[in-house]
């Protein structure tokens, strides 16, 4: 009976021991970076956004939105004066008024070329 429990204790430590390979392989910085990356997507399920957010909304850095918000350039609120917000609706429409693209200024372009 003892011969039985030693070769049961041997392949539940040789089970243990894959085990360990099997998450030794798997490398934490790649588990994090998709953490990360499913908490940075998450904001496109708000409606309110705030500077970080936007900044990855936009693509574009957090000096570039500071010009814009400074300027009044970007639609915006600061509630009690510090935190800055935007609504996502509000970005969108300001995205789609501020595009370099219209179907004007796009035949305009092409028939002068020729």
């Amino acid at each position: 009976m003892a011969k039985k429990e030693i070769e049961r204790l041997e392949k539940r430590i040789e089970l243990l021991e894959m085990q360990v390979k099997e998450l030794e392989s798997v490398q934490p910085d790649i588990i994090e970076q998709r953490f990360k990356s499913i908490e940075d997507a998450l904001y496109t399920n708000k409606d309110i956004l705030n500077m970080k957010e936007v900044c990855q909304f936009l693509d574009i850095s957090q000096s570039m939105l500071y010009k814009l918000t400074c300027n009044e350039e970007i639609p915006h609120f600061k509630p009690h004066g510090k935190m800055i917000f935007f609504e996502k609706k509000e970005l969108i429409k300001w995205i789609k008024k501020n595009g370099n693209h219209s179907p004007g200024k796009t035949r305009k372009n092409s028939k002068s070329r020729t």
